[in-house]
């Protein structure tokens, strides 16, 4: 009797352990379901950041602490939405001032995007966020003209000029930040000329 248990418990182990094989990839399947797995694109792609100084301000009254824009700088902040229309925007980041803000203005309002307020020196700590919560996408930082470069240099790349001038508004300048933290830097100037 005992003999006869053993021997159905030896049967139904060897039913289970067939049916388990079966379920099992053989020989490589397993690597080519491994291979044709889609990669996290945050993770292979770079995490593209285009900076701009906020367009021309309005000076008109020298007590205003947080002048907005003029008409030059309100067609500047077009040029720039116009500049960067066909490409997908994950995040807009501008300073707690008007002038930052309604640079990216008329961008925000097409793309239905809030704009996300940083603190202006804070490079290092504008550089890590954008790393860690837009890895592999794309965000546009608007800033004044002693806080941008020191934002390329957060992001990992160098200075593609010594310094912008009070007088110069149309520098746009493209970080690229591969996966591995190397960065690379374009300049460009966009919209009206500015002598």
């Amino acid at each position: 009797m005992k003999l006869t248990l053993l021997l159905r418990v030896w049967v139904l182990l060897l039913i289970l352990g067939t049916a388990a094989c079966r379920n099992m990839p053989t020989g490589n399947e397993g690597a080519v379901a491994i291979a044709n797995a889609a990669p996290d694109e945050a993770v292979t792609q770079p995490t593209t950041v285009y900076l701009v100084r906020h367009a021309e301000k309005d000076i008109s009254n020298p007590s205003d602490q947080d002048p907005g824009l003029t008409a030059e700088g309100e067609a500047r902040a077009e040029a720039l939405r116009s500049e960067l229309e066909g490409l997908k925007i994950d995040a807009l980041y501008a300073t707690k001032y008007k002038r930052t803000q309604n640079t990216l203005k008329p961008m925000a309002t097409a793309r239905n995007l809030d704009v996300q307020i940083y603190e202006a020196h804070d490079f290092n700590g504008l550089g890590q966020k954008i790393k860690e919560q837009h890895a592999g996408k794309t965000v546009v930082v608007a800033g004044h003209s002693n806080t941008i470069l020191p934002i390329v240099e957060a992001l990992g790349g160098k200075r593609p000029i010594s310094d912008i001038s009070d007088s110069q508004y149309d520098y746009l300048f493209k970080v690229a930040v591969a996966p591995d933290g190397t960065a690379t830097v374009e300049t460009k100037k966009f919209g009206a000329a500015v002598n």
